[in-house]
């Protein structure tokens, strides 16, 4: 989002992707500054043409690409995008005859194989090193689609804080698309997620417990959330310089700055259409619960028992065994996929009609699986044993995505 901007609620969405830089092996290749650097004409950590920004992450092989101004039409901020991301892959296709990955986590990446981004930002990223360690996967081999809403008033905008903490456990059944690591199927539907829990366990304040608390105002949020965090940060060597809005990890925070709430805990999809139809079905849903919110038709039920819900879609997905009150599971238990199922029906009113197409994907992806679902469910039906065919097979269905990426197109 633009820095201080004022827009109404839900008037427009930044969105920002990151990939991998990989070669024609699929190997992370650290190409992002140099490919910068090729694009500018000089060294730099950001580029910008016309309204696409593009960036740089923790990890040198990592390249963000974002809005840089907020967009009113996610048809529209797909456009820009799918631009955007042809011109960065033309260069590393070009002169360094490397590509994009997409999804929530590198197949075959050890942590070894990257290293930290070597220019704008590294004091901070050394502090992190030092006090996290962060050579790890849930640091170095994390992809993630943020996205972003705007304040309103302050009324509004705690209400959205409420609202996104109501539908953030359940958002890993439609998003997860991190099944694999080192080779090998993980424990977890979204292992991105199940690392992202734990990779600040030193102080675990600032992650918390990843669904944000609720809290009624800027002023509670600043003590209740911020507070504690700098005062934790205190205690460790070199804290003072992480202490600001940014460090708080939950899977939503408030970005005074920017004026707006930014969404973390959406895995990456395989192509950019498939991240907006994300990003259209969150905004759509979103309103919805503010709404409901506001007519007393919905409640808030305990934090912890989100928090559960949440781990427990982290592990099954779709499958998993959820309460969620608050959208009506009268029985006292239902499933992840049934929950989203029954928000999609009421978010779809929401939706503006030329978003309305990208509801049929969510739909899709809901009924089907989610892209993790169906890899793994790939793998385990074509080379159900670890070993050198099943690495071959994990590589092929990798192979294909990266053309989703490249040609927008959602794997079928």
């Amino acid at each position: 989002m633009s820095t201080g901007a004022s827009y109404r609620l839900f008037e427009v969405v930044g969105i920002e992707l990151e990939y991998p830089v990989v070669d024609r092996d699929l190997v992370p290749r650290c190409l992002v500054e140099p490919a910068f650097r090729r694009i500018n004409g000089r060294p730099t950590s950001d580029v910008e043409l016309d309204n696409i920004g593009f960036s740089n992450e923790l990890a040198a092989h990592v390249f963000e690409i974002k809005t840089v101004t907020p967009q009113r039409s996610l048809v529209r901020a797909e456009r820009q995008l799918v631009r955007g991301l042809q011109r960065f892959t033309a260069t590393l296709e070009r002169d360094f005859g490397a590509r994009l990955l997409p999804t929530g986590m590198h197949p075959f990446m050890r942590p070894e194989m990257t290293a930290l981004w070597p220019r704008s930002g590294q004091r901070i990223y050394r502090t992190y090193d030092r006090v996290f360690g962060i050579r790890g996967h849930g640091w170095l081999n994390v992809q993630a689609s943020h996205v972003n809403l705007p304040f309103g008033t302050e009324e509004e905008t705690m209400r959205l804080h409420t609202a996104i903490a109501l539908l953030l456990p359940y958002l890993p059944a439609l998003c997860a698309s991190s099944p694999i690591y080192e080779g090998r199927l993980g424990r977890h539907v979204d292992n991105r997620l199940a690392f992202y829990r734990t990779n600040q366990r030193r102080i675990p304040l600032i992650t918390g417990a990843v669904i944000p608390e609720y809290v009624e105002s800027y002023t509670e949020y600043r003590t209740r959330i911020l507070k504690p965090i700098y005062r934790a940060l205190n205690n460790v060597d070199g804290g003072d310089i992480l202490q600001h809005e940014w460090v708080n990890s939950r899977g939503a925070i408030m970005r005074f700055m920017r004026r707006a709430i930014e969404i973390r805990v959406i895995d990456m999809q395989e192509c950019v259409h498939a991240d907006i139809a994300v990003a259209v079905f969150v905004r759509a849903a979103l309103k919805w619960i503010v709404r409901s919110l506001y007519d007393r038709a919905m409640g808030c039920p305990e934090h912890r028992l989100l928090v559960r819900d949440f781990d427990s879609v982290v592990s099954r997905g779709r499958s998993a065994s959820v309460r969620a009150p608050q959208f009506g599971a009268a029985s006292g238990r239902t499933t992840a996929r049934a929950v989203l199922e029954r928000v999609l029906e009421h978010a779809e009113p929401f939706t503006p009609t030329a978003e309305r197409p990208y509801l049929e994907l969510v739909s899709e992806r809901l009924r089907r699986g989610n892209l993790s679902e169906r890899i793994a469910a790939r793998v385990r039906a074509r080379a159900p044993r670890p070993g050198a065919r099943q690495r071959d097979h994990i590589r092929g269905i990798y192979e294909e995505l990266a053309t989703c990426l490249a040609r927008n197109e959602p794997w079928r």
